[in-house]
């Protein structure tokens, strides 16, 4: 885990160009070469590798401990999880609907014959800045550097315009970010039904946009208590 993060200080210049500009060199580590890999196939000019930091940093150690030998293994980095599963195993991931949420909502049972190796979340009052108003963009997909990247971008595209929706420029928050010259979402007031279900269909178009690509196997994105998800979590997702 240290030689990640020593890895990923080491190439932060290269880290925080737009994907778009980068091509996967050899010289680069392997968890950067995953970060750069995963954000490129989202195909959105303004994504940087960054965006793929934690789920990217959740595989590779699951990866390492699967391959000596693990036969359950569940890297949580602050909610994106990878998730590597030898036949007969079960993981139970909760997705809370809102990020300060006691309990999660629902409840997904994954096994070894799934395909997910990863489940990430992104949204408004998270780690990471958003340009959407989603509390909550959840990723089921092949690994957590997939699943971590989509759920920015659909986070993201959950964007309408709204008085009580409150925005700054990223680097006035945080002046050293990869995203300088983008607006953030900062805060959302009490929004309109219309404005809620705009922006949640705006989401689940983009989700399904990816789907449709073969990059995630689904996603659920949540906004003030309202849900949507992909019908293809329907097997999976369980409410509590």
């Amino acid at each position: 885990a240290m030689r990640v993060l020593e890895d990923l200080a080491k190439f932060l210049p290269i880290m925080k160009k737009r994907s778009k500009e980068l091509e996967i060199e050899e010289t680069f580590p392997d968890v950067v070469q995953r970060m750069i890999e995963a954000t490129k196939k989202m195909g959105e000019p303004d994504l940087t590798p960054l965006a793929a930091v934690a789920g990217t940093a959740s595989d590779v150690v699951a990866d390492f401990i699967f391959s000596r030998g693990g036969t359950k293994i569940i890297v949580d980095n602050g909610g994106d999880i990878a998730i590597r599963l030898r036949e007969g195993e079960v993981a139970r991931v909760g997705v809370k609907t809102e990020i300060d949420a006691k309990q999660p909502t629902y409840l997904i049972s994954i096994d070894s014959t799934m395909g997910i190796g990863g489940v990430a979340t992104s949204g408004l009052g998270g780690r990471s800045f958003t340009k959407g108003i989603a509390s909550a963009s959840t990723v089921l997909s092949q690994t957590a550097a997939f699943s971590d990247a989509a759920a920015t971008v659909i986070g993201n595209f959950t964007n309408v315009g709204d008085p009580n929706i409150m925005r700054s420029l990223a680097e006035k928050i945080y002046p050293d970010t990869d995203i300088a010259g983008e607006w953030v979402t900062i805060k959302v007031g009490k929004l309109s039904q219309e404005k809620i279900d705009e922006a949640l269909m705006k989401g689940l178009s983009k989700a399904h946009s990816i789907c449709n690509q073969s990059l995630i196997e689904g996603a659920l994105v949540a906004i003030q208590g309202n849900v949507v998800w992909t019908k293809s979590l329907d097997p999976w997702l369980r409410k509590l």
